[in-house]
């Protein structure tokens, strides 16, 4: 005996009984246990299962209607147990029908003690690299399908070779659809602007065999096939032989769309105005400053509308400051009634209101305080309502060949707002 080897059970299929004989001998000599000695492919297919052996000796040749090759394919797809080829034939259409069911040793029969033994320990030895592989496959296989990102790997070609359960619910198809497919049939990156739309789409196939590193992009679009856009962040990877050659891809990315939200949720709370809705100071600005930038490079006008509610002090001491609230919440409404969506409006103060006409064409002073004047009137009329509301305002032009700025603008119009609403005063007053 060379070593221990009394728990490795070997099974033996031979259908010549005095070199089964021998080589059962031979093996008991050598320190292993026999399972079973079969003579027919089909008794050694029912017997695979309760001998439950550590490798089989396989004869190819075997009389019966299955010969060892099909056997073999059997044994191992239903118990994966390693098979060793015994043959006296060393014919060319053998060994590859052989090569097919993936043997894990092959001996010429006559063959010496020493290689029987050497081939049995190297196929017992493959065998065990073979199950950890294959359990370090499951394990990885099993956490890249658990976790949320979306995982795709492809071959060298671009062709699917792997989609986790998070991909392939991204990109609406199913995990066996996808497979075989190019990447670009199952999902495409594009660029997502600061309007939130798609803009060119960029290719990780090229990405990463020109870089060869890892390739990490945020604020892209994942366009689905079906159409379907999702925010995501994601990452190229190549893969790599020891040599370096490329053998494919792997990608990763994540859904973002949560996180757009809560941006989104943080953004209006930043830049809106809590009781209207209405941007507030800040978002007004931002958002004027931009319509600045355009009208400059555009070459074209807006207007800048001031406005304020007249007496609303006084309707703060006569009726609480709850029917003030009303009072202010009721203008935003009439601005928005009045202008149109594509113009900018804010509340700058506790009773100051801002509007930037982005279009003005036919849009004078005149057209803005008669149109504000109508929506007064049908407000007005509500019955039930402890106040009449009434608007002081200012209009101030811009022209893309002046130097305001839009502080300039507000303080323009802010200017002739209040000259207004002193004439009302003194007008009221002479009566």
């Amino acid at each position: 005996m060379l070593h221990n080897t009394d728990k490795i059970r070997v099974m033996i299929v031979e259908d010549e009984g005095i070199i089964a004989m021998d080589i059962m001998r031979t093996l008991t000599e050598l320190g292993y246990t026999i399972t079973s000695v079969s003579s027919t492919a089909e008794v050694a297919v029912s017997r695979a299962q309760t001998d439950k052996a550590d490798v089989v000796l396989m004869d190819i040749v075997l009389g019966g209607e299955m010969d060892g090759i099909e056997a073999a394919a059997q044994i191992r797809s239903t118990t994966g147990t390693p098979v060793i080829f015994l043959t006296s034939y060393s014919d060319e259409y053998i060994l590859e029908r052989a090569k097919i069911t993936e043997p894990f040793g092959y001996l010429l029969k006559p063959f010496r003690d020493r290689e029987l033994y050497t081939t049995i320990e190297m196929a017992l030895y493959k065998d065990k690299m073979h199950r950890k592989l294959k359990e370090s496959h499951e394990w990885f296989s099993t956490t890249l399908m658990s976790i949320g990102d979306g995982v795709i790997t492809t071959d060298e070609k671009g062709c699917v070779t792997f989609i986790n359960k998070a991909a392939a619910r991204m990109s609406g198809l199913k995990e066996e659809e996808a497979l075989g497919l190019p990447i670009g049939e199952i999902v495409t990156f594009k660029e997502e602007n600061t309007n939130g739309l798609a803009e060119d789409a960029y290719d990780p196939i090229a990405i990463a065999k020109a870089s060869k590193t890892p390739y990490t992009v945020t604020d892209h679009l994942l366009i689905a096939k079906a159409g379907k856009a999702i925010p995501v962040s994601a990452t190229t990877a190549p893969i790599q032989d020891e040599k370096g050659n490329i053998l494919g891809i792997a990608v990763t990315f994540q859904d973002q769309t949560k996180r757009k939200e809560m941006e989104e949720q943080l953004r209006h709370l930043v830049l809106t105005d809590s009781m209207t809705d209405l941007n507030n100071r800040r978002g007004f600005y931002i958002l004027a400053e931009h319509q600045l930038k355009l009208a400059k490079r555009l070459n074209k006008e807006f207007a800048m509308v001031f406005t304020d509610v007249d007496g609303l002090k006084q309707i703060n001491d006569k009726l609480g400051h709850l029917i003030g609230d009303s009072a202010i919440m009721d203008t935003a409404l009439i601005l928005k009634e009045t202008f149109r969506e594509s113009d900018i409006i804010g509340r700058v103060g506790g009773d100051e209101f801002v509007v930037l006409i982005t279009e003005v064409l036919g849009i004078t002073e005149d057209v803005v305080r008669d149109r504000l004047h109508n929506t007064l009137t049908i407000y007005n009329a509500r019955q039930n309502c402890p106040y009449k509301l009434s608007l002081s305002v200012g209009f101030a032009l811009y022209q893309p060949e002046s130097d305001l700025t839009i502080n300039a603008l507000m303080a323009a119009a802010d200017r002739l707002m209040y000259e207004q609403k002193l004439r009302k005063y003194k007008k009221k007053e002479r009566r």
